[in-house]
């Protein structure tokens, strides 16, 4: 069969508001991205929500009509909706799925539903080897993505508190001890800790009871969040799921700033260079920073060699990745001649 003249026209939808790994992901792949979220997250909301961001998901794809549509899960039934419209316009998809469409206890009744569509997709992108086990297991194609390396703007300069700086990057999820970090903050009052997120998903007592060498940034503009990022000594970052990646420990790599993270086997193999590993617990945590403190030249130099490596093999995931799309295209005979109809100047697949 002779090879795709033309590039797919591919988009990326995700249900929420925010996602730096879908946002990356659209990028690379040089796709419009759509972030489709209407009233706030609630879980009494939840099924009039899903039936409005259906109604824009629809109305998004019958307007743009891919050929290639990305769709970040969970939820899974943006998924759904995408295979639909795929089935119906001979389109594909590729699902990305993170690691609560895989792992959270109020996922798991979808995942039936989650094999079904997996089965059906070009591939469901995963973090790590263990999820992709788990997709595998649905006899589905997988692929792993575990970071998308990328060049961060400067951001806004930031004044420091005198002192060593550390930024939590957080977003007062179920699995982010953030009580064991405000206990071990107690324990170093020379130490400066910054917690980033959306104080409206955190707990009242974290806001209004906790020491004073702790601030809570909220929710803030990426200016001021990579001014922040770049501007301290380390970066935290901390979950109490095991097989969980850690985009923020993701971010840190690409701003070669080195990382305190929780002692997972996943995390130990993926930063396996200028990374302290903790427990999760006050005191764990506690001499974490202090061993950061004491080795942060060592570990700088090895954060810069871990992102030369990453960016090495994000080159290769994204050729291998392209390549797969591709052939897809190329088998899907009424897509293919639907892509090579399109005569747009300098329209070639990314190489």
């Amino acid at each position: 069969m002779p090879a795709l003249n033309q590039s797919p026209k591919m988009i990326f939808i995700a249900w929420i508001r925010h996602n730096r790994r879908s946002q990356l992901l659209a990028q690379k792949f040089q796709m419009k991205l759509f972030l489709i979220q209407t009233l706030k997250r609630s879980y009494f909301l939840a099924p009039l929500r899903y039936v409005l961001q259906t109604i824009t998901t629809w109305a998004t794809l019958l307007r743009e009509k891919p050929d290639v549509v990305f769709v970040q899960n969970p939820p899974i039934f943006a998924a759904l909706w995408v295979y639909l419209y795929a089935k119906l316009w001979r389109a594909e998809f590729v699902i990305d799925s993170h690691t609560g469409a895989l792992l959270a206890p109020w996922w798991q009744w979808t995942l039936p539903l989650h094999a079904f569509l997996s089965r059906r997709a070009v591939t469901t992108v995963v973090t790590n080897q263990h999820l992709a086990g788990l997709v595998q297991a649905w006899q589905a194609p997988v692929f792993i993505i575990a970071d998308i390396p990328t060049h961060f703007p400067l951001g806004q300069t930031v004044t420091m508190k005198k002192g060593f700086n550390v930024v939590v990057i957080n977003t007062f999820s179920p699995d982010e001890p953030v009580a064991e970090i405000l206990a071990a903050a107690a324990l170093l009052p020379d130490v400066n800790f910054y917690i980033t997120g959306d104080p409206i998903r955190a707990k009242k007592s974290f806001l209004q009871s906790h020491p004073a060498n702790v601030s809570f940034t909220g929710f803030i503009p990426d200016e001021e969040y990579f001014g922040l990022l770049r501007s301290v000594d380390a970066i935290m970052v901390l979950t109490k799921d095991n097989h969980t990646m850690q985009r923020g420990a993701c971010e840190a790599v690409s701003l070669g700033k080195p990382i305190i993270t929780s002692d997972w086997p996943v995390l130990r193999e993926y930063f396996h260079q200028g990374t302290i590993y903790v427990d999760n617990s006050p005191s764990g945590i506690r001499d974490g920073v202090m061993q950061m403190q004491q080795q942060k030249d060592r570990l700088s130099e090895e954060i810069v060699r871990l992102q030369q490596e990453r960016w090495v093999e994000w080159e290769e995931k994204y050729r291998e990745l392209t390549q797969l799309i591709h052939e897809q295209v190329n088998r899907n005979e009424p897509l293919r001649r639907r892509v090579e109809s399109r005569l747009v100047a300098g329209d070639q697949l990314p190489s």
